[in-house]
């Protein structure tokens, strides 16, 4: 049987699997098998909390590959990775890395305020925060 990826059946299937469920933010391994024991049933990698990274003066960015694939080697749950409003490279990259969500991210610094990556032309799932359906379906 072929494999298949990224079609709308599997997109609805992996967030159906996270209903319910408490996605917990890591910055490395051990706090990722941490996570993982204590029964989240995802996890978002991150390099470092978003909110310290722009209290600091800094551009808030995708997490580091590497970062991201020692936390995806070490555990079996979910890895959700953000990426910046409207930066399909970053995206690109996530999807490249394998990871199961892509969250174009408010909370990162935007590399575009107005325009939202085209999530069609991918296969990896993404979510992202919206005010309303309206705005949920046009992101």
């Amino acid at each position: 049987m072929e494999r298949v990826i990224g079609s709308d059946t599997v997109k609805r299937g992996l967030a159906q699997m996270l209903k319910g469920g408490v996605i917990m933010d890591v910055t490395n391994a051990e706090q990722a098998r941490i996570a993982e024991e204590a029964g989240a049933c995802a996890v978002m990698a991150l390099e470092r909390v978003p909110a310290d990274i722009r209290a600091q003066g800094g551009v808030a960015r995708m997490a580091d590959p590497e970062k991201i694939l020692e936390i995806m080697e070490a555990v079996s749950i979910p890895v959700m990775a953000k990426c910046r409003i409207g930066h399909f490279v970053e995206a690109q990259i996530l999807e490249a890395l394998g990871v199961d969500f892509i969250d174009e991210s408010e909370v990162l610094t935007p590399a575009d305020e107005e325009h939202h990556i085209d999530k069609r032309k991918f296969k990896v799932p993404f979510v992202c925060g919206a005010r309303n359906l309206g705005e949920a379906l046009r992101r």
